[in-house]
């Protein structure tokens, strides 16, 4: 099986001062201490500002997020595999939101 995240992957990995985690424990993206995209079930789960998160929704883009609480999680949204092609771009902006 293809892995879904592996151009994600490969663009951060030349990222200065972003980590790849891939191994075990949460997968996904950091910059310092601060996982900023999370590999979840073949989705790519973000954490942006909760307008942005609202926006991302509205617009169709991403899905509200509930970690299995009840209570979704409002700086926290779940872009689907159909929209891959943004993944890259929607990471960056992740990235630039949890340094700043």
């Amino acid at each position: 099986m293809a892995d879904p995240y592996a151009a994600v992957k490969a663009h951060f990995e030349q990222v200065a001062g972003v980590t790849v985690s891939a191994g075990r424990g949460a997968q996904g993206l950091k910059v310092g201490p601060k996982m900023f995209a999370m590999f979840a079930k073949g989705e790519l789960l973000l954490k942006l500002p909760p307008a942005r998160v609202e926006a991302l929704i509205a617009a169709g883009h991403g899905l509200a997020y509930d970690p299995g609480t009840g209570t979704v999680m409002k700086t926290y949204v779940l872009i689907p595999a159909a929209r891959e092609g943004s993944w890259i771009e929607l990471c960056e902006e992740a990235a630039a939101a949890a340094t700043g």
